[in-house]
């Protein structure tokens, strides 16, 4: 029973992981941009923030997520 359960224990922390490093990889950052105009107006800006993934935590999440999936396929495939 035990060793049945193992599998299933690691790939929940293991997703768990995951999630926490895929949020650690998200880099937001806030962009303004000026927008001239031709006529006597200044123009207009806008301001947005800019969310992007990346670094090295981003490619763990992703191995971490991939061996949790691995984890549950085989114990499904087992029954």
């Amino acid at each position: 029973m035990m060793r049945r359960l193992a599998p299933v224990v690691v790939a929940v922390v293991l997703a768990v992981v995951a999630v926490v490093l895929w949020i650690q990889s998200r880099t937001t950052t806030t962009v303004t941009e000026q927008f001239p105009t031709t006529s006597s107006f200044e123009g207009f800006s806008v301001t947005y923030d800019s969310t992007r993934v990346a670094g090295p935590w981003a490619a763990l999440s992703v191995v971490a997520a991939a061996v949790a999936v691995y984890l549950v396929m085989r114990v499904v495939r087992r029954r």
